[in-house]
């Protein structure tokens, strides 16, 4: 019975104890928190302040995605093209099964990022290379469902809702008219299965797409070599990983797409004897695809401390443009 009375009267004062001591520890950032939030304005501006804190780092965490996952390969069908099949999915992955972050205005959490955008409009700009090249090698143009695609992705990937050259006038959107692209490319690649239209896999036509290619490889170049000449060495370059991710972008789609050109193209690759070439090129590409840098620097070229990762993409690039540059050659030798 005393032992029972003992055992009840201790743990009531550790009760008291532990609710006394959990009071004492909240009650001056309970007090606090009364002074700031003791009119309803001020309980409005923090709530703002709480949501703008969280909104933005967690919205735009949530929201980063940067894949450049090189194992994706179109499944093969019969009398499409592997390459526009790949740039639908290319698009659908981006645009509807992601969001697309570079047109976003500043009320939307991703607009803080910047790396994802930059990825983003690399790979599209890939796309839309090859998709011009290959629609300049079809005998009929303007009508055309792969002219129309083309035209659409050389549409500016950063408006969201107003015309870049009149604010007050609405306009389409980059993801509105790249949805509308992805259409027309799966048309297009319907028509070839029923017959009724051509895809012409000739030597100089895949010359011609190489071509494209390089010219673009070569733009990636010259980009790193001027932010690379400009910027290097600098305590604070926050545009190097802008570059970086854009050239990224573009060097995994044009990775994506030669693997599947190379599947339009067996034919011509292995009778010339490319296939070496091509492998090198390809490998080159998942290489610069697969950089990953925890920061981007931008450093001295001839620094022992600091990496130059803009200088390792554009050592890539440019190994790539030579393996173009020889793949070129070699097939504007064949018989036309």
């Amino acid at each position: 019975m005393l032992k029972n009375r003992r055992t009840q009267l201790l743990s009531r004062f550790s009760q008291k104890i532990s609710v006394t001591g959990i009071k004492t520890f909240f009650a001056k950032p309970l007090d606090f928190l009364k002074r700031q939030v003791d009119t309803w304005p001020k309980l409005g501006l923090w709530g703002f302040a709480l949501v703008a804190v969280l909104y933005y780092p967690l919205g735009a965490f949530l929201t980063h995605s940067i894949d450049a996952d090189t194992a994706y390969e179109m499944p093969p069908t019969d009398n499409q093209s592997a390459a526009l099949g790949t740039s639908a999915y290319l698009i659908k992955r981006e645009i509807n099964d992601k969001i697309w972050t570079p047109n976003l205005p500043f009320f939307f959490p991703a607009y803080v990022l910047d790396n994802m955008p930059a990825f983003q409009k690399g790979l599209v700009s890939s796309i839309a290379d090859v998709v011009t090249a290959m629609s300049k090698r079809i005998p009929i143009k303007k009508d055309s469902y792969l002219y129309k695609a083309a035209e659409l992705l050389n549409y500016p990937p950063t408006i969201w809702m107003f015309s870049p050259q009149n604010k007050l006038l609405p306009a389409p959107s980059s993801n509105s008219q790249y949805r509308r692209a992805r259409k027309f490319l799966l048309k297009y690649n319907d028509a070839l299965a029923r017959g009724e239209t051509v895809f012409l896999k000739r030597p100089q036509d895949l010359a011609f797409i190489l071509q494209k290619i390089r010219y673009g490889l070569q733009k990636s170049s010259d980009a790193l070599e001027n932010h690379i000449r400009e910027n290097s060495g600098g305590l604070f370059d926050n545009k190097a990983d802008d570059v970086f991710y854009f050239q990224q972008g573009k060097l995994y789609g044009d990775y994506l797409l030669l693997k599947a050109l190379s599947a339009d193209y067996k034919d011509i690759i292995v009778a010339q004897n490319l296939y070496q070439t091509w492998t090198r090129l390809l490998k080159t590409l998942e290489d610069a695809s697969h950089l990953s840098p925890l920061i981007v620097r931008n450093g001295e070229l001839n620094s022992s401390v600091a990496p130059n990762h803009l200088a390792v993409m554009g050592y890539y690039a440019n190994r790539a443009i030579i393996n173009l540059q020889e793949l070129v050659k070699n097939l504007e030798k064949m018989p036309q």
